[in-house]
């Protein structure tokens, strides 16, 4: 019967017979290395830049190589007599792993590496100013408007219309008295609508057609103090409605449509109103009625389909993230729209019910991004958003790992995260990168430790198209991982530190792999209907760039 191997297992296996294949004499043993400050999986709170390490080294008791060279990151240490070291080093804002080597005049090097958090440290659940900014171009405006012709032949107004009755009234003002009108709308049919909404220098530019328009209604009145309720249907051929679509910011309510500057023509005025006595027709001003109806929904009805594609939500909202609920705000700040488009920022909350008690998250200060649309949609995304993300998912513990391993020397590999992950989008590259500092692998055998690890590692991130452009593949790059063995367990594995350092390598870039593959096809969401498709991802100061088309 075939038995499956885990990958650490199967690289301890390779990396113990390898080993043994070494003839004694060409094993030799590297400095003893050991770094006092900073403390392991540290976070530094502050402006600071710069970081002092300082440890000790001294010769291996065997080989008594004397040292050559301490470096830290690069930067070589001052080394004094007495085997004590110091070193300062640059650190930004965000994540960095501080990479500890020292060699000996042999050529063996003894390597430590540990991550600090810098910057400022936030609680979880704190506003991030323009946590997300987005940009659409014109012609993703055109897409919109058919979306939005459609959407509104198919809408109930009532609900929209419902606040505004009676639609028109007159001489009622103290209350209905002995001469007043009031009219009401019933319904709203129509047979087409044609929206059209074109970015210009003075805002976003906006005509309703609308064909084939039928609004029944009804009016309550008084003439000489006698009451009276009829019935009443105006139709035309044709109302066209032009104006500018105002839209502004409305904090966690996403944003605010109105119609400035509006005209509105009428074309095959049809009034059916009998039994309605002539001096209430003249008060209620039907001819106006359709106008009136038509100005004021249009633009009413092109609320929530803005906030959807400009990406404002109206009010917190709860979603399900590894089986916990995550409450979301985004609150629009800012939009700006001219001949070449509209741009958008908006801060955001966000917080995982129960982890209010996390340490928080480094929150680093970002320039605004380059917003270029192209043809279609880009929306950047700031490092920090998904930073608390990881932040708050790291204070629940589902980031742990628990990896069995069939036989051998240990049977298992717990995997504690003491700092949280962090992405790094970095301007230098271009590049994403994923963080991992300082993990913490406890090896054991039956139960009991037998070994104990710090796991380092960096890995790239990539979004690609998948699914002929109507979703994306999340593709995490191999791990470039940094494995101390720590002392504080005796190491009771049969394999030497080095090796146990490179099988645990290698069980960490089995377990990205793995990973990978839930991530290969990824549907990309609907924005107000339009399906958005060709995404691509990349980073520009801090933030996560995705721009994609809009068909």
């Amino acid at each position: 019967m075939r038995r499956n191997i885990s990958p650490l297992l199967l690289a301890s296996s390779l990396l113990v017979a390898a080993a043994c294949d070494q003839a004694p004499a060409e094993m030799k043993d590297p400095p003893v290395l050991r770094i006092t400050s900073p403390q392991r999986s540290l976070i530094q709170k502050g402006t600071t830049t710069t970081i002092t390490v300082s440890g000790t080294v001294t010769p291996n008791e065997v080989s008594q190589e004397p040292v050559e060279k301490v470096l830290v990151n690069g930067v070589q240490a001052i080394v004094q007599p007495d085997g004590s070291f110091n070193a300062t080093i640059q650190i930004k804002p965000g994540a960095t792993l501080i990479n500890t080597t020292a060699r000996d005049h042999a050529g063996q090097v003894a390597e430590d590496t540990r991550a600090v958090l810098a910057g400022e440290l936030r609680p979880v659940g704190s506003n991030i100013e323009n946590a997300i900014t987005a940009a659409m171009a014109p012609p993703a405006f055109a897409k919109l408007s058919a979306a939005a012709s459609t959407m509104i032949e198919g809408m109930d107004f009532m609900p929209i219309l419902a606040p505004m009755q009676p639609m028109v009234h007159s001489g009622d003002e103290s209350g209905p008295d002995c001469l007043y009108a009031r009219g009401y709308v019933d319904n709203v049919d129509l047979s087409n609508a044609d929206i059209a909404i074109v970015p210009t220098q003075a805002g976003l530019s906006f005509r309703a057609q609308i064909d084939g328009l039928d609004v029944p209604g009804h009016a309550n009145y008084a003439v000489a103090c006698v009451d009276g309720s009829t019935s009443f249907r105006v139709k035309a051929q044709r109302v066209v409605v032009t104006g500018t679509l105002v839209v502004t910011p409305a904090g966690n309510q996403g944003f605010k449509t109105s119609l400035a500057n509006e005209s509105v023509t009428v074309t095959g005025l049809n009034i059916q109103a009998s039994g309605i006595p002539g001096t209430i027709i003249d008060m209620l001003s039907l001819d106006k009625l359709l106008g009136w109806v038509i100005s004021k929904a249009a633009p009413m009805a092109m609320e929530p389909m803005v906030n959807k594609a400009l990406g404002g939500l109206a009010g917190p909202k709860e979603v399900d993230v590894m089986g916990k609920t995550l409450v979301m705000e985004v609150d629009p700040t800012a939009i700006d729209i001219d001949q070449h488009g509209a741009w958008i920022t908006m801060d955001t909350k966000m917080l995982i019910k129960g982890t209010e008690g996390s340490p928080g998250f480094i929150f680093t200060d970002n320039a605004m991004p380059n917003m270029d649309p192209g043809n279609g949609m880009i929306l950047g995304l700031a490092d920090d958003l998904a930073n608390e993300m990881l932040a708050e998912l790291h204070a629940t513990g589902l980031l742990n790992l628990h990896m069995p391993a069939e036989g051998g020397t240990f049977d298992n590999t717990n995997i504690s995260m003491s700092l949280p992950p962090v992405i790094s989008a970095d301007p230098a590259d271009g590049k994403l990168k994923l963080v991992l500092g300082d993990m913490i692998a406890t090896y054991t055998n039956a139960g009991h430790p037998v070994a104990k690890a710090a796991i380092n590692a960096t890995v790239d991130l990539k979004i690609v198209p998948a699914s002929n452009g109507y979703g994306v593949a999340l593709q995490l790059g191999k791990p470039t991982a940094k494995v101390t063995i720590l002392d504080d367990i005796a190491n009771e594995t049969r394999l030497l530190d080095k090796d146990l350092s490179l099988a645990t390598e290698a069980c960490l870039a089995a377990q990205i792999e793995s990973i990978s593959k839930l991530l290969v096809n990824i549907p990309l969401p609907a924005v107000a209907g339009l399906q958005m498709r060709n995404m691509s991802l990349g980073s520009d100061d801090g933030y996560v760039m995705l721009k994609g088309d809009i068909e």
